[in-house]
Formats: structure tokens, C-alpha cells, sequence
């Protein structure tokens, strides 16, 4: 299987969202999602997560939500 696909939401949602050169609580400040919402996710802490919260967040990072789930390889 293609290593992008291996990852886990979490290690894409902070990927993307250091290549997009946001702090935490930046993007807190573009989505809308709670800093400490964010920070679980991205600590793997939060299994799961509703379809609003990834939406606003693939919508800040400018990414497809298809991308974080692993549904796609390609961000956009």
C-alpha cells in the first residue's frame, strides 16, 4: 500500500497544516475548531471526529476532506 495512504488523519491534519505554515491556534483562528480540539486530533486523541469539524478544516488548509480521511493521496 502507497505510504501516504498508511497515514493516519492525525499525522495529515498536521502535515497540512504545517506546510501551510499555521500554528495551532492560527488555525483555530481560520476554521473556527477549538486550539485544544485541534491539538487532539493531531495527538491522535480524538477517534473521531464530526463531518463539521472536518470540513472546516480541510476548507482552512485548503485540502480535500477525502485527503485526511486517506480517501485520496493527493491533498487537493
Amino acid at each position: 500500500m502507497n505510504a501516504v495512504r498508511e497515514q493516519c488523519l492525525h499525522e495529515r491534519l498536521r502535515q497540512a497544516r504545517k506546510a501551510n505554515g499555521l500554528t495551532q491556534k492560527e488555525l483555530e483562528e481560520t476554521s473556527g475548531i477549538p486550539q485544544n480540539t485541534i491539538s487532539r486530533i493531531e495527538l491522535g486523541k480524538n477517534p473521531e471526529i464530526s463531518t463539521r469539524t472536518l470540513t472546516a478544516l480541510a476548507l482552512a488548509l485548503n485540502i480535500s476532506a477525502d485527503y485526511l480521511l486517506g480517501l485520496k493521496d493527493e491533498p487537493d
